[in-house]
Formats: C-alpha cells, sequence, structure tokens
C-alpha cells in the first residue's frame, strides 16, 4: 500500500472533525504492522455530527478519551459526554497553546514538559487504553496535535514503530487542520504573543524529534517511561497486544 492510499485510509472523512486518523497500518522495526480499527487520534468532536457519531460506533469505538481542560469542555462540549453508546473520559493535560509556563521556546520543550509534569494524567490515559480491549479507543485535544500527538508517539514508540514514522504521522496533522486554523486563531489567549501562538498552530517536525530524543536519551523509549510512571507489565503487554498484528 502506497503512502498516499495508507493516508486516505488512515484520515476518516466525517462532518464536524477534520483531524481524525486511525492509527493503524503503520510497519514496525521488527516487521510487524499496528492494527488498524484499535487507537484513533483526533481533533475536537463538539461539532461532529450525529451520522458521524454512528460512524465512529460502528467502527468499533468503545472509548473516549478527552485530554482538553476544563475551560475548553464548557465551551465546546463533547458530543459523546452523555452518549450511552460509548465509555466517555476527560484526562486533562496541558494545553500547549494556553500554557504560562515560563522557559519554553517551542512545543518541544512543552512535550517534554508534559511527560514531566503529566504523568498521573499520561497513567490514566494508557490504563483506559489498555482496558479498551478488543474495541476501538479514540482519544483528541482541540486540534488533535499537541496534547494527543505525545499520546500518539508513546503509543507508537510503545509498539516499536521507527522514529521516522512516527514524525510523519504527528506532521500529518499539518494538512488536515487547515479548516478550523482560524476557529483556533480565535482561541488565542490575550497572554500570548500572536508570533508565538502562530509558531503554536504548526507541526514542525522538530517539536516532535525533541520529544523523541529527550524520552530516549532520559527513559530509553516509551515503554520504560510507561512502566516509570506506574503502567504495568501486564498492562503494557495488553497494549502492545491491542496496537500490533500477530
Amino acid at each position: 500500500m502506497t503512502t498516499h492510499m495508507a493516508n486516505e485510509q488512515r484520515v476518516l472523512q466525517v462532518e464536524g472533525a477534520y483531524n481524525l486518523r486511525d492509527l493503524g497500518g503503520y510497519k514496525t522495526k521488527d516487521g510487524r504492522m499496528t492494527r488498524w480499527g484499535i487507537f484513533f487520534r483526533a481533533d475536537g468532536l463538539h461539532k461532529l455530527s450525529t451520522l458521524s457519531q454512528q460512524e465512529l460506533v460502528d467502527r468499533g469505538v468503545r472509548t473516549i478519551i478527552d485530554l482538553r481542560n476544563a475551560h475548553e469542555l464548557e465551551e465546546k462540549k463533547n458530543v459523546f459526554a452523555d452518549s450511552q453508546q460509548v465509555s466517555y473520559h476527560n484526562v486533562s493535560l496541558i494545553n500547549p497553546a494556553t500554557s504560562s509556563l515560563t522557559q519554553i521556546r517551542n512545543l518541544g520543550d512543552l512535550y517534554i514538559n508534559l511527560l514531566q509534569t503529566s504523568q498521573a494524567q499520561l497513567l490514566r490515559v494508557f490504563t483506559l487504553l489498555a482496558e479498551g480491549g478488543i474495541y476501538g479507543s479514540l482519544f483528541h485535544c482541540a486540534a488533535g496535535k499537541d496534547r494527543t500527538g505525545v499520546v500518539s508517539a508513546l503509543l507508537l514508540d510503545l509498539g516499536n514503530v521507527p522514529h521516522e514514522t512516527i514524525l510523519e504521522d504527528y506532521v500529518l496533522t499539518n494538512a488536515c487542520i487547515s479548516p478550523i486554523l482560524e476557529e483556533l486563531r480565535k482561541g488565542k489567549p490575550a497572554n500570548v504573543p500572536d508570533d508565538m501562538y502562530e509558531s503554536f498552530l504548526g507541526c514542525d517536525p522538530a517539536y516532535m524529534v525533541s520529544l523523541l530524543s529527550h524520552l530516549e536519551l532520559r527513559y530509553g523509549n516509551a515503554e520504560h517511561y510507561l512502566r516509570t510512571i506506574g503502567l504495568s507489565e501486564g498492562q503494557i503487554l495488553t497494549l502492545k497486544e491491542q496496537l500490533l498484528t500477530n
């Protein structure tokens, strides 16, 4: 399958979301493949049509993990928040675009900070993913690139997917979020300079390189990181079995 064909299968064409993607079809370093239809990443779901909601359920999605904060939830309620068809969970991770952290030069610094300061939340996210079983799990934030991108990178690295492929998955967001850029720009906090906020809207591969380099230097890989923050050996094995084909 060519990259173009794979991306056509990967990016779900739905009404009301633009960066909804299947993490299946990626080749690992040892020749296996990530499984289609198990793990999905996305941008905001607050505008997802009723028809597209049902389409996700029909695809087997049974767990929704919303990574946004309380303010975001209040302003743009998740369409699955009160659903009887899926299990909805809110696990608020740091919002890179609105963070007031000091000594942050770029998104790469913010991704690293997330690894270090949101460990309890990331443990919760991966615990929920491991509990998903044979059904699909979808995790998302506002744009589906930063908080969602960190979770995706950890998951793919856990599956032994090459860093080059993780970078390709990360930058695919650039082609997907153009329809919502203006909406994202309207969310700029008053205390964030225009040029800095604009840089936060892109997916420069250097940002993900920073995260992956830090992960490798400090922890070795995602498996060791997840073990460090409290994920059990059984949960790690379960995630690998869910993620990878035999």
